[in-house]
Formats: C-alpha cells, sequence, structure tokens
C-alpha cells in the first residue's frame, strides 16, 4: 500500500506513457502491471479532437493520472503547464519536472522549489523530479 496525500494505492509502481510502440501496447503493458498511477507529458497530449490516441484509452482503463511538466524550462512555465492540465484532465495532481538543458535532462532544483512553493499555495498535489 502507498498513500499520497488523500489517495491510498495498492500498487506502489508508477508507470509513463513514453516508449511505447502503440497505444495498444501500452493499455496492455499498464493492465498487466498493475500499476494505478500513470505519467503523461501534457506536450505530448492533443485536446483538441476530444479522443487524444493516449488520453482517452488511459481514462478508459481508470489508473490515475500524473500529468508531467515535461519541457519546462522555468519555475512559470512548469506552473503554466501544471494549470493547464488541471483545467484539462480535472485533476490537481502533478509530476513537478524542470529541465533547463535538454541534452542531458538534469532538473533545476531552485526553479523546481520555486514551482512546487507556487503549485502547493494553489492547493496542488506536487510530486517532484529531482536528481
Amino acid at each position: 500500500m502507498l498513500k499520497i496525500a488523500d489517495t491510498t494505492f495498492t500498487s506502489r509502481l508508477f508507470t509513463g506513457t513514453g516508449k511505447f510502440a502503440t497505444p495498444a501496447l501500452m493499455l496492455e503493458a499498464l493492465a498487466a502491471s498493475g500499476s494505478q498511477l500513470v505519467t503523461m507529458a501534457m506536450k505530448r497530449v492533443d485536446l483538441r479532437g476530444g479522443n487524444d490516441a493516449i488520453l482517452a484509452p488511459l481514462q478508459q482503463l481508470g489508473v490515475r493520472l500524473l500529468p508531467n511538466t515535461s519541457g519546462a524550462k522555468t519555475a512559470a512555465e512548469a506552473v503554466f503547464a501544471a494549470r493547464l492540465a488541471r483545467e484539462a484532465l480535472g485533476t490537481r495532481w502533478v509530476k513537478l519536472e524542470i529541465h533547463p538543458d535538454v541534452k542531458y535532462l538534469l532538473p533545476d532544483p531552485i526553479e523546481t522549489l520555486k514551482a512546487a512553493e507556487t503549485l502547493v499555495k494553489d492547493g496542488f498535489v506536487v510530486l517532484p523530479y529531482c536528481g
């Protein structure tokens, strides 16, 4: 069992949506793993059509979505992405990722702390990516 904020999970495995060849393969792997918490990059979600190839299948699977702020280089960009995710997906949960250097993807601890302070005050459940 794992408890985060007001939610208890029976699985401690977090999974991501990247690197799968097809949405069907992703769903098969997630179902087999028993993972209940799935991260997804908001920059990869197409909210215009209403039937995104990643989002719609995940919602059908019934997992908790953990949108991340991948691609953000500053606290301001990460806060913007998190608020967008909250509006689009109806979740206050966010995996906070701030990588100023796309070559190495090392997190920026100062910008991460700034963004986390803002997001927590804004009611988010923040799971920071830090190294």
